[in-house]
């Protein structure tokens, strides 16, 4: 099995991070008009997906998922007469100044993939960095917004959002 590792830190908490990652994952694999995932509601194990876009079918299963920690997905890549199986692994640790997101991709190439594997490992990484990169644009935007996720209420599963506006130096929440 092939591998790469991806990292990012960001300056939220992990409890956002995940939720954003999420919204951001969701977006592109599970999500669609009528079915809809919330940020609040993670995926549960055994989940799976199908995503068409062209030619390329991508089928996908929610592996593990650990909120807010970590989140792997088993997914097969089906670009004929290509065929890539990945194991897309993120972890989310706490940093001095926020958090620390690890993505391990793990990918298996078939005969007419692996004879062009240049090809397919820069695609891998580039679909990485640009997941790492919406993940990012998500928290500039939900800063932006005004709206962060605080945390996990104890002994519950459910996250809470808190919506805070800053006037004269202090923040005022609402």
């Amino acid at each position: 099995m092939l591998r790469q590792r991806h990292s990012a830190e960001y300056t939220f908490s992990v409890a956002t991070v995940f939720a954003v990652l999420l919204r951001v994952l969701g977006r592109s694999r599970w999500a669609t008009e009528e079915c809809w995932v919330p940020a609040g509601d993670p995926p549960r194990p055994g989940f799976s997906y199908v995503r068409r876009r062209d030619r390329v079918i991508r089928r996908g299963r929610v592996v593990e998922c650990l909120p807010p920690v970590a989140l792997t997905l088993y997914e097969s890549i089906v670009d004929p007469p290509c065929h890539v199986r990945m194991r897309l692994r993120w972890r989310l640790e706490p940093s001095d100044t926020g958090c620390l997101v690890l993505l391990d991709a793990g990918y298996q190439l078939n005969g007419p993939a692996y004879l062009n594997r240049r090809h397919w490992r820069a695609q891998i990484s580039r679909h990485c960095v640009n997941l790492l990169s919406a993940v990012g644009a998500g928290l500039e935007s939900q800063r932006d917004q005004g709206t962060v996720v605080s945390g996990q209420n104890t002994g519950s599963n459910s996250m809470t959002v808190t919506k805070t506006t800053t006037v004269n130096g202090s923040p005022s929440f609402k």
